[in-house]
């Protein structure tokens, strides 16, 4: 993938040789954009108006040739000009300003989704093929990309989600807010909100949930009924002798299924508050993803199965546990556990996920002289994660916890795209001029190798 025409690139080393020679390329296709610090970009960028500029001061009363030539060196220029901030947008779009591994922007990668970065590099021909065939996104990759990729609701992109919340009560401002409202409109009040802003949400809600950040993959369901493959056990390998019959072993691959279930929350908001707060469509939308994203983590951790609920990881047969059954004291019981993953052949264990106060109390540990307790380093390497979503009142004290490890890419995150909000007018808005905003998306729970994950159990006990 180049920046501009080879043509254009020779004429824009013609007229631009200093350039050329500050940055030590012998073409503007030599840049490695995705690559540089966000400093260096712009000094790139400055770079560039400034020797375009002076290419068109320089030849300004020259002949037609030289007019042309300029021209086509400017045109190359301006090809640069526009890489340079489709990477920078690139970077603010996914939060991070520093160097990129892959050129490839979000919605590309969202068409090989789950590659890691230094395979991706490695990955060219056939094996390339082979990679776009991935149905999961990583943490690092956005459900919005996914869509965009697939132009799904491109129609509606530039609209904000919250833009569209305001407009549900206060009437669209613009063509594109009433062309959305009109489209999603049902005769019971409520809107289906279009895929791209439904996409922004689910985006929203990932950010929040812990067990994304911990590894967990998201698969976006596009059926009620999705299934995949699920390790069930190793396969046996055994020597045999020539012309031998080879040995048998257990099935290796089973089947996990993705029901989509349920999930729901409504949020209260008053008519002035909609009308007059500058920031309303950004808090309304994190305060939805919030909700929904703390439950989603509940549940991928502790979910019964009982339906409606999705079954999370604690209730899942063949993981590893082991009964603490006490206080925190020191970090064995979190070496058993990665012990234990890495002995069924799941590791790397990617994570630990705690309440704040079982992390509160690793940190709070010292050595017989008082000074803190350094935890093992192949412990210390696991990054702990904390969310509120594990209570810390169970057991016959009420005062205990379940810690969880894991190589979290093995558990599945099924979402469906599809996010219907309807907006009611409940008794409170006769008397106060409240609305209720109620947000209902469908997703479900899996684990696509048991023996990935381990919990401790009764953290705190007797504390």
């Amino acid at each position: 993938m180049f920046i501009t025409d080879e043509s254009k690139a020779i004429k824009a080393r013609k007229e631009a040789i200093d350039f050329h020679t500050r940055n030590k390329i012998k073409s503007i296709n030599d840049l490695t954009l995705h690559t540089m610090a966000w400093t260096d970009l712009n000094g790139i960028e400055k770079e560039a108006r400034k020797a375009a500029s002076e290419m068109l001061d320089r030849v300004s009363n020259g002949t037609s040739e030289q007019m042309d030539s300029a021209s086509e060196a400017c045109d190359a220029f301006s090809d640069l000009l526009g890489e340079i901030r489709t990477e920078k947008d690139e970077r603010t779009f996914i939060g991070n300003k520093g160097p990129r591994e892959r050129r490839e922007r979000s919605e590309q990668l969202a068409k090989r989704p789950g590659i890691d970065a230094v395979d991706q590099v490695r990955t060219d021909g056939m094996e390339a093929e082979a990679a776009e065939a991935s149905y999961a996104l990583a943490p690092e990759q956005r459900f919005t990309a996914w869509a965009q990729a697939r132009d799904t609701g491109s129609e509606y992109r530039g609209l904000g989600l919250g833009q569209y919340l305001r407009a549900m009560v206060l009437g669209g401002k613009s063509d594109l807010e009433r062309r959305a409202l009109s489209e999603g409109t049902d005769g019971a009040g409520g809107y289906t909100v279009p895929d791209a802003l439904s996409a922004q949400l689910i985006d929203r809600l990932r950010a929040q949930s812990v067990a994304i950040r911990a590894g967990a993959i998201t698969v976006p369901l596009t059926s009620d009924q999705n299934y995949y493959a699920k390790l069930l056990t190793d396969p046996t390998p055994a020597w045999r002798d020539e012309a031998g019959a080879v040995a048998e072993s257990d099935p290796t691959f089973g089947r996990v299924s993705l029901t989509p279930q349920s999930l729901a929350v409504q949020v209260k908001v008053s008519q002035e508050l909609l009308e007059d707060s500058l920031n309303i469509g950004t808090a309304l939308p994190n305060v939805l993803a919030a909700a929904m994203g703390l439950e989603l983590d509940r549940v991928a951790l502790l979910g019964t199965g009982t339906p409606p609920e999705p079954r999370g990881l604690a209730n899942t047969s063949g993981i590893g546990t082991f009964a603490q059954d006490a206080g925190i004291a020191s970090y064995a019981n979190l070496s058993k556990a990665r012990t234990g993953i890495l002995s069924a052949n799941a590791g790397p264990v990617s994570a630990y996920i705690m309440h704040p106060r079982d992390e509160g109390a690793f940190t709070d540990l010292t050595d017989g002289q008082g000074q803190p307790l350094m935890a093992p380093k192949a412990v210390a390497d696991i990054p702990i994660l904390t969310t509120t979503a594990i209570p810390v009142d169970g057991g016959t004290g009420t005062d205990e916890s379940t810690i969880f490890a894991g190589n979290f890419a093995h558990l599945m995150l099924g979402i469906r795209q599809d996010i219907r909000i309807e907006l009611l007018k409940t008794s409170t808005y006769a008397s106060n001029l409240q609305y209720t905003f109620l947000a209902h998306m469908r997703a479900d729970v899996a684990v696509a190798h048991a023996g990935a994950f381990f919990t401790l159990t009764g953290v705190g006990k007797g504390a």
